[in-house]
């Protein structure tokens, strides 16, 4: 026998040849989920984001609202503030209420109207802004299901605000 064939015969009998392709193996079973990790915090970072965005959104038009700005008023407020987003992809409900003095308790949330010159609430009234934005996930159907995406891949974020009337 030659040292040739020796050397072959012991690499392929020797602890190394039974390690042979663990690596891939290993790889191949810690990649999807080192993907999905990696995936899964850039969306949750972009969802943070927008729902940071939204919540500022909602808190300037509930402060314009304060100031008893007509609807249309604070309506063109949130179009300009928020003009990065969608506005087909989000809705808007602003409320107010009253405290009741016999009760001493807040009355129900009505839909906030104005005379056009000022909304109706009176001082010291609360006035509620509710912002809804579809988000379409940036990763497609990788996490729709994980973050109960709906068959669009859009996740609803919300935000609200209430404020008191000056």
């Amino acid at each position: 026998m030659s040292v040739t064939s020796m050397t072959r015969s012991r690499r392929r009998t020797g602890p190394r040849s039974r390690r042979r392709g663990v690596a891939t193996v290993e790889m191949a079973m810690l990649l999807p989920p080192l993907v999905m990790l990696l995936f899964g915090t850039i969306e949750l970072g972009l969802m943070a984001k927008e729902s940071a965005s939204l919540n500022h959104f909602a808190r300037e038009s509930a402060r314009v609202a304060a100031t008893g700005a007509t609807i249309s008023r604070i309506q063109a407020h949130l179009a300009d503030v928020a003009s990065g987003l969608d506005a087909d992809r989000m809705t808007t409900s602003i409320d107010y209420r009253a405290w009741d003095e016999a009760t001493g308790t807040w009355g129900s949330w009505t839909t906030l109207s104005d005379d056009g010159s000022q909304n109706l609430a009176y001082t010291g009234d609360q006035i509620r802004v509710h912002l809804e934005y579809s988000y379409e996930l940036a990763t497609g159907r990788l996490l729709a299901n994980t973050l109960n995406a709906s068959e669009d891949n859009t996740v609803t974020i919300d935000a609200t605000i209430v404020s008191m009337r000056e």
